[in-house]
């Protein structure tokens, strides 16, 4: 049979001297004796103890020294122990809702001799229910296309491993039943069903692959709420937790835009895509410091890329820091891994962005069409009659200019399987040498699937016409396959 005592044996050793026989007539070995520091616990109903119990214990010996203690639960197997006190994990018997376990203590002195009658605790246990807890802070909220993620905990006073069930459910839906250990779980709404009462898939921590059922209860395009609760082997429930309501669409658009910039950069671009009859879906993960970047770039943004083909990403140097995970990056890095999955598939994606040069490439090289950044003593600019041109299919790509001077400019190195795409031309100052490759894209089955500029697009505003050109040729041309 399982011994009830699980012994968490923290504390010193203790050891308790008497003083020895007085020299004469040799006399037998003198019993120890046992006390538990307490006599007895007389608790009942709701007051009795958790399953957590701190007890101490003492021993004494007329004619030598106590060197340990053996602790027991049915007075036939016993455990030794040189501590005189410890925390107890006790068990509570599945379906049970409280239990008396009795504890046993027998003090060993120097000769090896056992106190034939120990010391003797019954302690009365009540099962304490689980708590459960929905993170908040890090789940989605607001409006978000097609994707919720969330991270909860449960704790139990009787020990974690006491928790034997999890349960979530949407709204007024059904609850259903998630392992204990998958803490992180995303759900993606029916692509089928654009308003009303929905379903959703359910996909555990950074799985790509959904659980084989789907939960019900859920509203596309209306308010969702999660519940959870968990449940312990004595069969108690937590008090059930709520999250925030978050609101879930569908995506309207295969092209989803996000947005890595403020708010007046992401302006011209929509505009340029707005003038050119470009339909798309838009994520501002670039304004008021990320705010609204996700707790968690994957399995959320992962699963959302999942829902679309084309994708335009436009961002620049700037660092952000994830706030569920503290990692630090430019937006390309974060999201670095779901964009790996997409193009993986045979998605397609456009890039304009800028880096500094000390920026971490971290995520970023061999994700996109490069493996470096050309670094260089010195400066170099871009005048207004400058000209930025393309080196594949010239007469299908506008060639581009400024109306300022620019600087911050940094050609890249492209990656073995990318093809050279557009140069500019570039004043070098201070010492400054090296390429001037400033666009490169990679092809998918022959077809042109991911283009990267290493240069921010709506800086290069001479004609305005040529911002809306190059992105209609891009997104709609060269991605219509």
């Amino acid at each position: 049979m399982r011994s009830y005592l699980q012994l968490l044996l923290t504390l010193s050793l203790g050891v308790a001297l008497t003083s020895g026989c007085d020299k004469g007539t040799p006399v037998g070995n003198a019993l120890p004796q046992t006390r538990i520091s307490i006599d007895e616990i007389n608790l009942t109903g709701e007051d009795r103890l958790n399953s957590e119990v701190t007890l101490s214990w003492y021993g004494t010996d007329k004619d030598g020294y106590i060197k340990g203690y053996e602790i027991s639960s049915d007075n036939t197997t016993w455990v030794f122990t040189t501590s005189q006190d410890s925390t107890f994990q006790f068990d509570i018997p599945a379906g049970q809702d409280s239990v008396d376990v009795d504890l046993y203590v027998r003090a060993i002195d120097n000769n090896d001799a056992v106190d034939p009658t120990p010391a003797y605790l019954k302690i009365p246990l009540k099962n304490t229910p689980p708590v459960a807890k929905i993170e908040t802070t890090t789940q989605t909220t607001g409006t978000s296309i097609g994707v919720a993620t969330y991270r909860w905990t449960s704790t139990d006073q009787d020990g974690n491993e006491s928790i034997t069930m999890a349960e979530i459910k949407f709204n007024n839906g059904s609850w259903y039943e998630v392992p204990v250990n998958q803490n992180l779980i995303s759900f993606v709404i029916d692509p089928n069903i654009p308003s009303g009462p929905t379903t959703a898939s359910v996909y555990y921590a950074n799985n790509s692959t959904p659980q084989t059922t789907t939960i019900d209860g859920l509203e596309a395009g209306g308010s969702n709420v999660l519940y959870l609760r968990t449940k312990d082997i004595a069969n108690s429930y937590s008090e059930v937790d709520t999250a925030l309501a978050v609101t879930l669409v569908l995506p309207t658009s295969d092209l989803l835009v996000v947005n890595g910039q403020s708010a007046s950069v992401a302006t011209t671009y929509q505009t340029a895509l707005n003038n050119s009859g470009i339909t798309y879906d838009y994520l501002d993960y670039g304004t008021n410091g990320g705010v609204n970047q996700p707790a968690f770039w994957s399995p959320t943004v992962n699963l959302l890329l999942q829902q679309y083909d084309r994708l335009f990403i436009h961002s620049d140097a700037q660092v952000f820091q994830n706030q569920a995970t503290g990692q630090t990056g430019a937006l390309l890095a974060l999201m670095g891994s779901a964009v790996q999955e997409f193009t993986n598939s045979g998605k397609k994606v456009l890039v304009t962005t800028s880096f500094g040069t000390l920026s971490d490439l971290s995520g970023i090289t061999g994700t996109y069409p490069m493996t470096d950044v050309v670094t260089s003593p010195g400066l170099v600019r871009i005048y207004p009659d400058s000209v930025t041109y393309p080196v594949i299919d010239s007469a299908s790509y506008p060639l581009l200019q400024s109306s300022n001077v620019l600087v911050g400019i940094t050609p890249i190195v492209k990656s073995a399987d990318a093809e050279n795409f557009y140069r500019t031309e570039l004043t070098p100052l201070s010492g400054w040498s090296g390429d001037n490759l400033v666009g490169a894209r990679r092809r998918y089955q022959g077809n042109i699937s991911e283009v990267l500029f290493s240069m921010e697009l709506w800086r290069f505003n001479k004609n305005p016409q040529m911002l809306e050109d190059i992105l209609n040729q891009i997104l709609t041309n060269d991605f219509d396959w």
